[in-house]
C-alpha cells in the first residue's frame, strides 16, 4: 500500500549536499537547542499568576498545598504584602482633624465603581458628636482616631473604626500615662494592622516617648485576646518625639522620630524587639520628611522635601556591604514641580505621604493632587486647595462589585 493510499503525505526526496568531512563532523556533533524553560519554573512569573488568585480566606492556604514551591512563594512576607495591596482599592481620603475631620470619595479610573449613593457609612453619631477626634491613619480597612480628653493636650483614648461595617474598638490607654512625667512630655501615636483584613482580628501598636527622659515605649494590643502585651522600651536621642508617619514593611513597623536629627523607630512585631535607626543627612531648611516604601521589594525608604517640590529619595540598604554595615543610599531626586507643571511662585504644599501606598498629596492653587510615586501618575481629587495642620490618609478596602464609599455627614466629621 502506498503512502497516498494511507492518507499520508508523500515522502519528499532528500537532496544530498556535498560537505567536506570536517563540516559533516561538526554538523553531526552540533547539539540540538535546549527546550525553553517552563514558565512554571520561573518564580517571578508564577508569583504574578498567584497574585491574581481571588481574595478569599482559603485561596493562599489551598495554593500552599500544591507543592513546596507554591508554599514557599505564597508564604513569603513580601508576596503576602503584594497580594494584599493587589486586592485592596482606594475608596477615598480622610483628612483634617479636631472638629473638622472630613472624608471625600475618590473615583479611581483603574477600578469600576457604582454611584456613591449606593453605599452608606456606618456612623457612630453619639461618638463623633460628643468627642473631638484626631486622625492618626488608615490601614487594612480601618481608621485610627485619638481623643485628647478635656484638656486637649494628652491622648487618653484611641478608636479603631471600620467605616464600612461600623465596628468600633475603644482602647483606654490611661494605664500608660504617668501623671507626673507624661502630662508635659509624652506624645502618644497609634497604628493598626489587620492580619486578616478589615473583618478579622487586628493588632494595635501604641508608641510614645518621654520627651525629657530620652526614652521611647511600644506596646501591642491584640483584638483577638483583648489584652495588651508587655511594654518594650529603647533609648532615643535627646528631644526626640514620635511622629504621625509610620509604614509597614513585611512584619516590621517603622515610625519616624523627629528631633535635632532624624531617626527611625523600628518595631519588629514578631520578636517584639524595638530599635532605633539613624536617619540620612537632612538639611535644616527641609520642607518635610516622610517615610515610604519605594526601596526594592517594598523596603524602607525616606523622602526629604525641599523648595519647589524637589523630593530627595533615600533607600535603606539592609544587605550588609563589604564592611558589614547597613546604610542609607541616595535614590535620586523626584521633581514634582515638573511632573505637575507648576508655575514659578504658585502655591504648593505637600500635605502628606501615605508611605504604605507611596501616594503623595500636594495642595496647589489649582487644587489638590494625588501623586503615585511608583508610576509617577497623578490625579486631581479636589478642584480647590486644602490647607490643614493635620494629615490626609487614603482609605482602602477590598474591592467588591457594587461597593463605593459615599459622601455624607458623620456628626462632627464632615464628609463631602
Amino acid at each position: 500500500m502506498s503512502m497516498d493510499d494511507q492518507g499520508l503525505l508523500p515522502e519528499i526526496p532528500r537532496r544530498r549536499v556535498g560537505l567536506r568531512p570536517s563540516q559533516a563532523t561538526r554538523r553531526q556533533l552540533t547539539r540540538p537547542s535546549p527546550w525553553p524553560a517552563s514558565p512554571m519554573d520561573l518564580d517571578d512569573l508564577l508569583s504574578e499568576i498567584l497574585l491574581r488568585l481571588p481574595p478569599l480566606p482559603s485561596s493562599l492556604p489551598l495554593a500552599s498545598l500544591v507543592c513546596s514551591r507554591w508554599r514557599r512563594l505564597v508564604t513569603d512576607p513580601s508576596f503576602i504584602r503584594r497580594f494584599r495591596a493587589h486586592h485592596w482599592r482606594p475608596l477615598g481620603v480622610f483628612f483634617g482633624g479636631g472638629e473638622d475631620l472630613s472624608f471625600s470619595f475618590i473615583s479611581d479610573p483603574r477600578y469600576p465603581t457604582t454611584p456613591p449613593e449606593r453605599f452608606s457609612v456606618r456612623v457612630l453619631r453619639n461618638v463623633f458628636e460628643r468627642y473631638t477626634w484626631e486622625l492618626h491613619g488608615c490601614r487594612h480597612g480601618r481608621v485610627v482616631l485619638a481623643h485628647r480628653g478635656r484638656t486637649g493636650h494628652v491622648v487618653c483614648q484611641f478608636l479603631v473604626w471600620n467605616p464600612l461595617t461600623g465596628e468600633a474598638h475603644f482602647l483606654d490607654i490611661s494605664q500608660f500615662l504617668d501623671p507626673v512625667r507624661n502630662q508635659n512630655g509624652s506624645y502618644m501615636k497609634g497604628a493598626v494592622i489587620g492580619a486578616s483584613g478589615d473583618k478579622g482580628p487586628f493588632k494595635f501598636i501604641l508608641a510614645w516617648n518621654e520627651l525629657h527622659h530620652n526614652i521611647a515605649h511600644v506596646c501591642v494590643y491584640s483584638s483577638e485576646t483583648g489584652v495588651w502585651g508587655d511594654v518594650v522600651s529603647t533609648a532615643v536621642k535627646p528631644l526626640s518625639s514620635v511622629g504621625y508617619g509610620n509604614v509597614l514593611v513585611d512584619n516590621t513597623l517603622y515610625w519616624i522620630l523627629f528631633g535635632h536629627q532624624v531617626h527611625i523607630l523600628q518595631v519588629d512585631l514578631g520578636s517584639q524587639n524595638v530599635a532605633v535607626i539613624e536617619g540620612p543627612p537632612v538639611e535644616e531648611d527641609h520642607w518635610g520628611i516622610f517615610l515610604c516604601t519605594l526601596a526594592k521589594n517594598g523596603g524602607l525608604s525616606l523622602i526629604v522635601m525641599s523648595a519647589n517640590l524637589k523630593a530627595q529619595l533615600w533607600l535603606w540598604e539592609t544587605s550588609p556591604d563589604s564592611d558589614g554595615v547597613d546604610r542609607w543610599m541616595h535614590g535620586g531626586t523626584i521633581e514634582l514641580d515638573k511632573l505637575l507643571s507648576l508655575r514659578s511662585g504658585e502655591y504648593q504644599q505637600v500635605l502628606w505621604l501615605a508611605g504604605d501606598d507611596n501616594v503623595m498629596f500636594v495642595s496647589t492653587n489649582r487644587g489638590l493632587f494625588m501623586v503615585d510615586l511608583e508610576s509617577m501618575q497623578f490625579q486631581k481629587i479636589f478642584e480647590t486647595s486644602i490647607v490643614t495642620s493635620q494629615c490626609i490618609h487614603p482609605f482602602k478596602n477590598r474591592y467588591a462589585q457594587g461597593t463605593a464609599l459615599a459622601n455624607c455627614s458623620l456628626g462632627s466629621i464632615s464628609i463631602s
